[in-house]
């Protein structure tokens, strides 16, 4: 009976202390739930847009073609990978104020 009150104790004592203090969800402040909202909206831009060059990556390889075309088919992509990324960085900066 004694380890039983023990046991009970000391289990106890953590899920009082939880209690005892407030849950950082409930003391979120609003403004950072908006910013985490952009962030993860952007996140998600950005992985979306490397899935649809990866779609077309391997789309374009099921077709026969020369060491010129492939290496013109990785130039135009990795443009358009770059030109993904600043279009997502000014979104991001457009969001932050950054281009005023």
């Amino acid at each position: 009976m004694k380890q039983h009150f023990r046991y009970l104790l000391f289990a106890s004592v953590p899920l009082a202390s939880l209690l005892a203090v407030p849950p950082l969800v409930v003391a979120h402040d609003p403004y950072e739930s908006q910013h985490e909202q952009a962030h993860e909206y952007l996140d998600a831009e950005h992985q979306a847009a490397h899935e649809q060059l990866e779609a077309q990556h391997e789309a374009a390889h099921q077709f026969p073609m020369t060491r010129r075309e492939h290496r013109r088919l990785h130039r135009r992509l990795a443009q358009a990978h770059r030109a993904q990324h600043q279009e997502l960085q000014e979104q991001h900066e457009a969001y932050h104020g950054l281009n005023d």
